[in-house]
């Protein structure tokens, strides 16, 4: 699952606090480990360089204990004063631990002579050790208020997003709000006006789109009209029977001209709006009328129209189930050169198959685009379009997916 804004911001700033709190504690544990070796030796350096010139009249060897510091001069060949634990060092400065105390010391040979500097550091230690507890301690405490610091001002920072976000999600429900007008001018503002400005010229497009079907539908019913006129007195006045039938024809497809019509004139509003206004009919009804209508196309290229149902397929918009089905059965018509149109129908699906050759591999993809018409170059590519529009537009689970017959047309 990919991760979201606000855990990446929250993310980064406790990679930001560990970083920053790590380097100040590695800086402190080095800073006292540089204050130990710097001035400590050089201290003991200086002290011992000072016995040394103040015992350099003394023959024989030399235990001098101090305050915290014991000074030794003692033969390099006899060394049995000296104990054991300081015993063996070469020259310069080091760090002696034993258990429950620890030395600093400074050896340095001079001819037959060791001189032997040995300081009690335990108590240094001890506070050494607190200090280093302190440290870490301090660093866990940095990470633990971090963690809770970087949550909340990653929540305070992206406020402004989550709530654009959430005002933009209420914009259809909200027609004419204007975001700009409750963010300041800064990233936020910008991109709340980006989406003004888009959201303006989608509503501009989607008006467009209402107001050209609406008067392309109101226009197209006069001439309709005149056609249906004339269709009715021609039916009176032909006295052959093969002229009726063709009239017949020609009556069948206006009145699908004029669905067809209302079909896109109801594309042009809100599903909401379409309630109760698509007369329901049994779908297998409106199959058997649109199987019945594309019979004599079928006979004259010698395929066989085949319906199957189960009995259980209940009531669906008529309007719109003329129109799926006529685009279906018209691209299977072009395609298919012999063989069999078979429509299925279910309690869940509706199903359009033929023997023909199918949809390229290349443009299965792309079967439902508009204009995508590569198998049919006489096409427009709109059959299928149609048909994802009119499923998309219906809200009741419909699903529309390009099977291997139905070829883009």
């Amino acid at each position: 699952m990919p991760m979201t804004i606000k855990s990446r911001l929250q993310l980064a700033l406790n990679l930001v606090i560990v970083a920053i709190s790590s380097l100040a504690a590695v800086g402190m544990v080095l800073l006292i480990f540089w204050f130990e070796d710097t001035l400590f030796y050089n201290h003991l350096q200086s002290d011992l360089s000072d016995q040394i010139r103040n015992h350099q009249a003394v023959t024989t060897p030399l235990v001098l204990p101090m305050t915290d510091t014991t000074y030794y001069k003692l033969p390099r060949a006899d060394q049995q004063r000296l104990p054991e634990a300081f015993r063996g060092y070469p020259q310069g400065g080091h760090e002696v631990l034993l258990p429950g105390k620890a030395y600093n010391l400074f050896v340095r040979h001079d001819g037959g002579w060791i001189h032997v500097l040995v300081q009690d550091q335990s108590e240094f230690e001890r506070y050494e050790l607190m200090v280093l507890a302190g440290v870490s301690l301090g660093v866990l405490l940095v990470w633990g208020l971090g963690f809770i610091l970087s949550r909340r001002l990653s929540r305070q920072i992206l406020q402004p997003v989550s709530r654009l976000a959430a005002e933009v999600a209420t914009l259809p429900q909200q027609p004419g709000r204007r975001l700009e007008m409750n963010y300041p001018a800064d990233e936020t503002g910008r991109l709340a006006r980006s989406f003004d400005r888009y959201v303006l010229r989608v509503n501009e497009l989607l008006l467009r789109e209402q107001q050209f079907s609406a008067n392309a539908s109101h226009e197209l019913r006069t001439p309709m009209m005149v056609i249906r006129g004339a269709v009715d007195m021609l039916k009176e006045s032909e006295p052959h029977a093969a002229g009726l039938r063709q009239l017949q024809r020609i009556d069948g497809a206006l009145q699908q001209m004029q669905q067809q019509t209302e079909l896109f004139l109801q594309l042009s509003r809100t599903p909401d709006s379409l309630s109760g206004k698509d007369d329901e009919q049994p779908l297998t009804d409106i199959a058997a009328r649109q199987l019945a209508h594309w019979q004599p196309l079928a006979e004259a290229r010698g395929l066989a129209l085949q319906l199957e149902d189960n009995g259980e397929v209940g009531q669906r918009p008529a309007t719109m189930m003329i129109a799926v089905l006529n685009n279906l059965l018209r691209n299977a018509m072009q395609h298919t050169a012999e063989g069999e149109i078979r429509v299925r129908l279910d309690a869940h699906y509706l199903q359009v198959s033929d023997t023909g050759s199918g949809i390229a591999a290349g443009v299965q993809d792309r079967v439902r685009t508009r204009g995508v018409s590569e198998a049919n170059p006489a096409g427009f590519g709109l059959g299928l379009a149609i048909v994802e529009r009119i499923c998309e537009h219906q809200a009741g689970g419909w699903q529309s997916r390009p099977m291997r017959p139905p070829a883009p047309g």
